[in-house]
């Protein structure tokens, strides 16, 4: 009798391990359609809400990433005007703080969005996001800005911006690499179009009227209804595992089962190292540029809005090749690319050179920051997705912490 009782709790224990071995086999194997897949694909037809669920997605990119791929405007202004008394270092905090939160708090929205508490995470995400803009508009001091720009705007967008990204992955699979490219066309339109405004507006109507202004545009740009409903055929089931609820042993396997795949496992560690070298020249682009090189403050401010303008094409051309060349394959092109540029950077001297330079950054950061989302998609199952892409952005955005402050 307590024999047959112990093969039985042994045969119970090896569920989560079996079931996380299994996944791992999927994993490695999704990442080439089948015939199927590629059947169903192709004989699908979408409509009008599919394709609003990219518009949608747009706008999310727009006031999340869109914000961050503008910081260099804030980092000069805050090394010169409002913040003279810290250092380079110290500022470029707050930008670290923001998309270090973007992809750690993803962890969290992604899990939400999987488990089908959308509404949960998009809404109070829109809130703590216009909450911060709002509260920046008021601060004077480090702490204030650190708090408001750093903590509350990067917990809301990432709040809005992983369960945004697996929604449109779900929906446009296998094949989501094109989608979430144009969808990332929202983070290069914001950044061109907020350096500018930032620039024309601070002499006229001063740093708090300039982001009440942006919270203006934010808000209206908020469009998280396109989100709040699914298509049926898009219910997520609560996991993949069934874990007991007693056994926190057998919880923290099936977090870590989410990893499981060595293609996944690869992703992620690459991705790290990619964002060792992205966000560098893109916190400090502009401060380069108007005291290294003596740019005027208004042109310095363009090469922002150039380096965003360049991303957007980096961001939906890589994407239509990827879609035939394979998104991984580009991904790797990309990364290597975006390496050597950023090393090329040591040579630069010249107005010139700066404005060549960074169209070439622009067009490989696109790919660099777009087509992972992809990849992972294309490595995970619907039902977790939204986990998988949170742990991959997870794990990079220590590469963001480290590059960023260590210059």
């Amino acid at each position: 009798m307590s024999t047959n009782t112990d093969a039985e709790k042994h045969a119970q224990a090896q569920v989560p391990y079996a079931a996380a071995t299994e996944l791992s086999i999927m994993a490695d194997e999704v990442d080439s359609p089948s015939s199927g897949d590629v059947q169903a694909d192709v004989g699908r037809t979408y409509g009008v809400h599919d394709y609003l669920k990219v518009v949608g997605l747009f706008f999310v990119y727009f006031i999340t990433l869109g914000q961050v791929a503008s910081f260099s405007t804030y980092q000069d202004y805050y090394e010169v005007t409002l913040l003279p008394t810290y250092s380079a270092s110290a500022i470029s905090w707050i930008g670290t703080s923001q998309v270090f939160l973007l992809g750690i708090v993803g962890l969290l929205s992604g899990a939400m969005h999987d488990r089908g508490y959308l509404h949960e995470a998009l809404f109070p995400g829109f809130v703590l996001l216009i909450l911060g803009l709002l509260l920046l508009s008021f601060s004077y001091l480090y702490w204030h800005i650190l708090l408001s720009q750093g903590f509350l705007i990067g917990i809301g967008g990432a709040l809005f911006y992983i369960p945004a990204i697996s929604i449109v992955s779900n929906n446009f699979a296998p094949h989501p690499a094109l989608p979430l490219g144009i969808a990332a066309g929202g983070s290069a339109a914001g950044g061109i179009i907020f350096p500018i405004v930032f620039q024309k507006l601070l002499p006229i109507i001063g740093f708090a009227w300039v982001n009440r202004v942006f919270t203006l545009l934010r808000k209206r740009a908020g469009l998280w209804k396109f989100f709040s409903r699914r298509p049926k055929d898009e219910s997520i089931v609560e996991s993949s595992i069934e874990v007991p609820d007693r056994q926190k042993s057998e919880k923290l396997s099936m977090l870590f089962s989410t990893f499981n795949g060595r293609a996944y496992q690869f992703l992620c560690v690459g991705v790290f190292f990619a964002l060792l070298g992205y966000w560098v020249p893109l916190f400090y682009l502009v401060p380069f540029a108007s005291r290294s090189l003596g740019t005027s403050p208004t042109y310095a401010s363009y090469l922002q809005s150039i380096l965003n303008a360049a991303s957007l094409f980096g961001r939906i051309l890589p994407a239509a090749v990827g879609h035939k060349l394979g998104a991984a394959n580009i991904l790797l092109v990309g990364a290597t690319t975006l390496s050597i540029l950023v090393f090329a950077w040591i040579g630069i001297g010249s107005v010139a050179g700066v404005t060549v330079w960074v169209v070439f950054l622009g067009f490989t950061t696109g790919s660099v920051i777009t087509i992972p989302n992809a990849v992972a998609s294309r490595l995970s199952q619907p039902s977790n997705t939204g986990l998988r892409i949170g742990n991959m952005w997870a794990v990079a955005i220590w590469g963001v912490s480290y590059s960023v402050d260590s210059v």
